[in-house]
């Protein structure tokens, strides 16, 4: 076969892999129950595939993550036997986009290897050798980078990070990539977002003595199986699950600025939506959000949403609302969130949600912010399936 003849074969290959995943994606994450058989919300690479990792870990976290003075702390515990503190953020991953917007966000994870894999348990052996030689994806990272091992990562400022291997979404707790807690510092992923301890003795004494030393701070438990995937903040949808469903924009900065026109002027919609009047958000939310608020209004339910205060807050999409007071960028940059203005009880002098809101807005696959490891009442997020 000529030189020519293999490039064409390799093309076609790497086509037919990204067909596949789009194929699955679009199986998996329609809106309004277009999962298999046009039953339910399901979300791409939401079902974990049952692994077995982690088991016997308690997940340890904190609002804000856990400095290093409260990891030693925990790891001084004679309760706990072993430890792996796990590092998060974003790494400027560099965009092919117009001037301007240079940089895609990619959540990624940093961990010593071998602590890790000890606490992934046999499935995560692997990783101690990967992580010595380079990154590691994803599936899901993989594909939104149209990468396999052997590739090489291309970060904003012409830097490059080899990919040294590929594994299942839940061995990554839903990052789309993980470094040597060495490499991590270099890219900023210094402060530990959550704590993987295997417990010497009884887990409630564990949990007893982690809240005992960590006083003031609102410690919170998981341990496998509990949610998706076993990561801090695991109530919302992992960056990678978002970006596979509603597509992945650039932004001038990891912390300025709003997404590339281009994915704008794809994915945003402005809408006639029940109760709430126009709103603008993602194309695929906005029938189930129609829908949530229609059920809400053929129910009689009117009055446990305000739309005033909705809009107020900026609704679905909006510029106000595409970063956190820290810069982080928010679900409303996807425009798969919404600030539901909530009605006032005249006996308290705050909002109060009706669960008879949770359980419509879930019906539709909007997962309430009130069960978010950082609680926000007013806040329905789209999550899909289990919401």
């Amino acid at each position: 076969m000529t030189a020519r003849g293999r490039a064409l074969g390799i093309l076609l290959g790497l086509a037919v892999l990204v067909a596949g995943w789009v194929g699955f994606v679009v199986r998996w994450s329609g809106p309004a129950g277009a999962g298999p058989g046009g039953r339910g919300f399901g979300v791409a690479g939401a079902r974990t595939t049952g692994l077995g990792a982690f088991r016997g870990q308690l997940l340890i976290w904190a609002p804000g993550g856990l400095s290093d003075r409260e990891v030693g702390l925990v790891r001084d515990s004679t309760r706990v036997a072993a430890i792996s503190a796990v590092r998060t953020g974003l790494l400027p991953v560099a965009s092919s986009r117009r001037r301007g917007y240079r940089v895609v966000p990619v959540e990624a994870m940093a961990v010593d290897p071998d602590a890790y894999a000890d606490a992934a348990g046999r499935p995560g052996a692997k990783l101690v050798g990967m992580l010595d030689k380079g990154v590691v994806l994803s599936k899901t990272g993989a594909a939104l980078r149209h990468l396999q091992r052997g590739g090489r990562l291309r970060l904003d400022g012409g830097r490059w990070l080899r990919v040294s291997g590929v594994v299942d979404d839940e061995l990554l707790a839903g990052y789309e990539v993980a470094l040597d807690r060495e490499d991590g510092r270099r890219y900023g992923l210094r402060r530990a977002d959550y704590l993987l301890v295997l417990p010497r003795g009884p887990l409630s004494g564990l949990e007893a003595a982690v809240r005992g030393l960590l006083k003031g701070r609102q410690v919170r438990f998981a341990v496998a199986g509990d949610r998706r995937f076993l990561r801090g903040d695991g109530s919302a949808l992992p960056l990678g699950l978002v970006k596979a469903r509603f597509g992945e924009f650039a932004l001038p900065s990891l912390r300025h600025g709003g997404p590339d026109p281009n994915w704008k002027r794809r994915s945003l919609v402005t809408r006639q939506v029940p109760l709430l009047g126009r709103v603008t958000c993602h194309r695929l939310v906005v029938e189930d959000l129609t829908a949530a608020m229609a059920d809400l209004q053929r129910r009689k339910l009117d009055q446990l949403v305000d739309a005033a205060e909705f809009r107020r807050r900026g609704g679905c999409w909006s510029q106000r609302l595409l970063r956190d007071r820290d810069g982080r960028l928010t679900r409303h940059a996807w425009g798969i969130a919404v600030a539901v203005g909530l009605a006032v009880n005249p006996a308290e002098r705050s909002p109060a949600v009706d669960q008879r809101l949770v359980k419509a807005m879930a019906g539709h696959g909007f997962s309430w912010g009130g069960r978010l490891d950082r609680p926000a009442d007013a806040l329905f997020e789209w999550v899909g399936a289990g919401a």
